[in-house]
């Protein structure tokens, strides 16, 4: 431990080294890092059609040397679409806010000044100065009430398939309290805690006749981030894995990346020619294993589930509010 300590603070120490050196190169762009330079970023918001949306509240914060300094500027896209955004940063932090009534709220951070790297500044400016970005609002279609679930759950037993309830969130009777298996879990654990545990993963399966999932591209920058739907044409996969860790302590595996999440097709009712009449669909934003520190694997789930059979709609109502004064998406210290 104390080795690897020691790696890190040497590391640490030559990044800053390498940031310090960075930052010598150029004047201007010590001067802007130390003192701000202006800028200047055309905001053009955009429906998931690509149709600019007008009237849509902007709300941006330009950082000065970290919060709480820096200054908000409040704004409104005009009849394309576009707000432009000019003042003054240190490049640390640009976020955007971004809403409208009937829409989804969007947030956005830009940042002229990472570690270890150098963007121009010319004539106290920072550069591309006037630059496009374009930003995702997107409509609030049609929110019903779907089993939103967010929970840790132990996980009874290892090595062994057990099944997993998504609407209730929980293993099947009579290990949880779960009624119907939705998928199946294989976990694999070498018994140690959280602080000395090497090994910890999981397999995830759908083994049912007609059931399975795809995964799908989120869209970040929106308080939704999902479909609105799923797709009944999408090839199906019979399972995937979730590796937390293996062999190195010191490293973890997500067990999907932070862009994608996995749409679920479960409950299938078959008819003999493989026809599916019946399926229940829902999506996983996360599903990860962990050891824990009470001597048990356990499963981190979140995902949403809807209990209306063939209804593919996956837009749950308890994100209807999410906007710009949503305290989620208002940020300590805003004004």
């Amino acid at each position: 431990m104390k080795k690897y300590c020691a790696a890190v603070l040497i590391s640490l120490s030559a990044l800053q080294v390498s940031a310090l050196a960075t930052l010598k190169k150029d004047p201007a762009y010590r001067d802007a890092r130390r003192n701000g330079a202006q800028t200047k970023i055309e905001l053009h918001i955009h429906d998931d059609d690509g149709t600019p949306v007008p009237d849509a509240k902007i709300k941006a914060y330009l950082g000065m040397n970290f919060r709480p300094l820096g200054t908000w500027i409040n704004g409104t896209t005009d009849t394309n679409g576009v707000f432009v955004l000019e003042g003054k940063t240190c490049g640390d932090e640009i976020e955007v806010f971004v809403a409208k009534d009937g829409y989804y709220g969007s947030h956005v951070i830009y940042r002229y000044a990472k570690m270890g790297e150098e963007r121009d500044v010319k004539d106290g400016k920072w550069q591309p100065y006037g630059a496009a970005e374009k930003i995702p609002l997107r409509e609030i279609v049609n929110p019903c009430h779907l089993a939103n679930i967010e929970k840790w759950v132990d996980v009874p037993c290892t090595n062994t398939w057990i099944g997993f309830d998504m609407e209730l969130g929980d293993f099947v009777a009579p290990l949880g309290m779960g009624k119907v298996p939705d998928f199946e879990v294989f976990v694999e654990w070498d018994g140690r805690s959280a602080d000395s545990c090497s090994m910890c993963k999981a397999e995830i399966r759908f083994s049912a006749k007609g059931s399975g999932g795809y995964f799908s591209d989120k869209i970040a920058e929106s308080a939704y981030k999902f479909s609105y739907r799923a797709d009944t044409n999408a090839l199906l996969l019979a399972s995937f894995a979730t590796i937390n860790r293996d062999g190195d302590f010191f490293e973890t595996h997500a067990p999907f990346p932070e862009d994608r999440y996995f749409v679920t097709k479960t409950r299938c009712v078959v008819k003999e020619k493989e026809e599916t009449v019946v399926a229940h669909y829902g999506y996983i934003r996360r599903l990860d294993v962990y050891p824990s520190k009470s001597s048990h694997a356990r499963i981190d789930y979140s995902g949403v589930f809807n209990s209306v059979p063939n209804d593919l709609n996956l837009e749950p109502k308890c994100l209807e509010s999410k906007s710009l004064n949503n305290p989620i998406y208002t940020p300590s210290g805003s004004k």
